[in-house]
């Protein structure tokens, strides 16, 4: 039984470990657009694996957590509820300058959302993430649009901003 789960443990190392893979952490802060459509606001942090084969595209892997905030309209927040957002998502990230100390990378990313655990949907985002390298760490800032489609609702585009911190291995 033990060797089971140490092979198990060595696998995922090994599996995470080829490449250069890196963790990513945002913060972002998410405002829908437009007038005709209710209003939905929150703040909140992700957390993005990618997989990066050693050239300019990599795959990422991720969730996000959020809170949403009063402001938004009743349709999204709840008096006496834990006014949440919940996002799993995988995307693409393309680095336009590969290995320089700063440099533009535009993330694209696709995945479902949950909000206050009743109203499911899918979402996708694009955003440019303008980032300084220092060793091993980045530091980047992102402006982005969103489109989130809840079930049997009118389609929401929504507008992020946020930071990122980026640990390469």
């Amino acid at each position: 039984m033990v060797k089971k789960y140490l092979m198990a443990v060595l696998l995922v190392v090994s599996i995470l470990c080829t490449g250069t893979p890196s963790i990513i952490i945002d913060g972002e802060h998410f405002a829908s657009i437009g007038k005709e459509t209710p209003s939905l606001v929150y703040d909140g942090i992700s957390v993005a694996y990618l997989l990066d084969s050693g050239g300019k595209n990599s795959l990422e892997l991720g969730g996000g957590f959020s809170f949403v905030s009063p402001v938004s309209s009743r349709d999204y927040f709840q008096n006496d509820f834990f006014n949440t957002v919940l996002k799993v998502f995988v995307g693409q990230a393309y680095d336009f300058t590969g290995e320089s100390s700063a440099g533009l990378r535009v993330v694209s990313r696709v995945g479902f959302l949950v909000l206050n655990f009743g109203k499911f949907g899918f979402f996708y985002s694009i955003a440019p993430v303008f980032y300084v390298r220092v060793g091993f760490l980045s530091f980047g800032v992102s402006v982005g649009l969103e489109i989130e489609q809840f079930f049997g609702e009118k389609t929401l585009p929504v507008f992020h901003t946020g930071g990122e911190i980026t640990y390469r291995f």
